[in-house]
């Protein structure tokens, strides 16, 4: 039996359509209830929040996972990327008010001690850090758009899909920093010893992704 780590939330129907597609059972899956938990067929599925999917393969209780590259990245746990299944896609970006992409818009050190809140706090860090500016971050977990019109913060750090959250909140992307989308993993220990399970679930997913993405 091979157990698969999934996130709830919106991912949840991405990870099951394309799990649908590659021919592996979702029945159970596609209606599980207050179930965390769902065996059908050789397959068993953990329900998890997305930022402990990681964790999960990594620790061995899971063999395979679909996971945000966002997630991954801020987990910062060794796995195994086996294939870009090309779901899911939104883009990693900071965003704020207008007075805050004004400071964007001049010389980099008018960005050293910007406030950033954010979920992600290791991704922003990085990010950041990588153009040699250091910032103040506000770890929030939910509600992030709210920040800047409670003079929280200076701007935001957060995945953006349509846009639509940020607009009713008088923000807008200032600047996209990575492409998300959602990654099949698997833990460096189960790639070793049970390759050849997991070969052929790999392989239809592979397959579903390619032409999901010639669509």
């Amino acid at each position: 039996m091979l157990t698969f780590a999934l996130p709830t939330g919106r991912s949840v129907y991405d990870c099951i359509e394309l799990l649908d597609q590659a021919g592996l059972p979702v029945e159970k899956l596609k209606k599980p209830g207050r179930n965390l938990v769902i065996e059908e067929g050789n397959f068993r599925y953990l329900l998890a929040k997305p930022m402990d999917v990681p964790a999960m393969v990594h620790y061995g209780a899971a063999d395979l996972a679909l996971a945000g590259s966002d997630v991954i990245e801020e987990s910062g746990v060794a796995l195994a990327e086996l294939l870009d299944t090309q779901r899911g896609k939104c883009t990693m970006a900071i965003a704020g008010p207008p007075e805050a992409a004004l400071k964007f818009n001049g010389h980099i050190s008018r960005l050293m001690g910007l406030r950033v809140a954010t979920k992600y706090v290791n991704v922003a860090a990085k990010t950041f850090a990588s153009w040699g500016v250091q910032i103040k971050i506000l770890k929030l977990n939910g509600s992030v758009e709210l920040a800047p019109a409670l003079k929280l913060c200076d701007c935001i750090f957060d995945i953006v899909q349509t846009g639509n959250t940020l607009r009713a909140n008088g923000l807008s992307v200032i600047k996209e920093t990575a492409p998300v989308s959602l990654r099949l993993v698997a833990g460096v220990g189960a790639v070793q010893t049970r390759w050849n399970a997991m070969f052929g679930v790999v392989e239809a997913i592979g397959g579903c992704a390619v032409r999901g993405a010639g669509n």
